[in-house]
């Protein structure tokens, strides 16, 4: 019997995975088809291939900023009513009378949180 490991000439089983090759060359084919269509498509946009996506582009952004404009506008005076309403009903609050016009406006004051008005603690 001999001490000395023995020489296997050619590749090791373990070293190289079944189908190895095969699934890299696969990779290899994929990566260079899409190499070629990213140059093709950079070459296209380079000679002004581009400009219609980027004009369309342009006008669809232009067309929801007005829409933006528009929804702003609504939103303002929408504001604006509620403001007006809410000081005429408080200006109707403050100038009821009797008894169901002094609950009113204490409770508009709890409401706004003005001194006077606060609750006392209960006991």
């Amino acid at each position: 019997m001999s001490r000395r490991p023995s020489r296997r000439s050619g590749p090791q089983k373990g070293n190289v995975p079944e189908g190895g090759f095969a699934e890299l060359r696969a990779e290899i084919d994929r990566l260079r088809r899409e190499l070629t269509q990213a140059q093709a498509r950079i070459r296209q946009l380079e000679q002004g291939g581009g400009e219609p996506l980027a004009a369309r582009r342009i006008a669809e952004l232009e067309e929801g900023q007005k829409v933006a404009r528009g929804l702003a506008v609504e939103a303002a005076l929408a504001r604006s009513r509620a403001e007006g309403e809410l000081k005429t009903l408080r200006a109707a609050l403050e100038r009821a009378a009797g008894l169901h016009g002094w609950l009113l406006r204490r409770a508009l004051r709890r409401l706004d949180g003005r001194p006077g008005g606060a609750a006392r603690p209960r006991r």
